[in-house]
């Protein structure tokens, strides 16, 4: 009988998923879920193009806005590209990939190595944003305005990150700083036109 072929997602069940089983993630493939403190945070492994190399996408959702495409979010069907927040796990930068070779072990090897930044790395990012002093709860119109923000790079500050804050302030019963998110984001939303209309009404929540 011959071996079987080796598989990316057999390397995360063993290797990934135990890490992110114990802080309450479940899913499975290559995507995984968790509601922590009003939002949805998923953990996804992208595969590249080629094959040979893969990177985790970090996603955070609040239960209270819509997606990404206007949708309703679901916590057990949504996936990071949907999220209103999103990010890759890196240990230095922005980006990182981990390669792997064409056998179950050495893709045992790169998740092992990948398991290692999320508990190093992810699992207190994680943590933080979806503590009490999350800088989602944290963040001002004025820090926007100052150019403050500091979303553990999971945004920077746009017309479009604007809405998303106007749109939870406002399920929190924070209107006045919703209209001044709304604001902030009317005037900067250069070539994002078709948010126009929401944030107008938005300020005048």
């Amino acid at each position: 009988m011959s071996a079987a072929t080796p598989r990316l997602e057999v390397s995360i069940r063993a290797h990934l998923f135990p890490q992110l089983k114990e802080d309450g993630f479940s899913g499975s493939g290559r995507t995984f879920r968790r509601v922590i403190s009003g939002s949805i945070q998923v953990v996804n492994v992208q595969g590249s193009r080629d094959s040979g190399q893969f990177a985790i996408n970090l996603g955070i959702q609040p239960v209270s806005v819509p997606d990404v495409l206007g949708n309703v979010p679901d916590s057990k069907k949504i996936t990071e590209s949907l999220c209103e927040f999103g990010r890759r796990l890196a240990e230095a930068g922005e980006d990182q990939w981990w390669d792997y070779g064409l056998s179950q072990e050495s893709m045992d090897v790169a998740v092992l190595r990948a398991a290692g930044v999320y508990v190093r790395v992810g699992r207190p990012l994680l943590a933080q944003l979806g503590g009490g002093n999350s800088p989602l709860s944290l963040v001002s119109p004025e820090d926007f305005d100052q150019g403050k923000i500091d979303l553990l790079g999971f945004g920077h500050a746009s017309a479009r990150l604007a809405l998303v804050f106007a749109r939870m302030r406002k399920a929190e019963g924070r209107l006045a700083e919703s209209r001044a998110f709304a604001a902030y984001g009317l005037a900067h939303l250069g070539r994002a036109t078709l948010l126009r209309a929401e944030l107008e009404k938005l300020g005048q929540t």
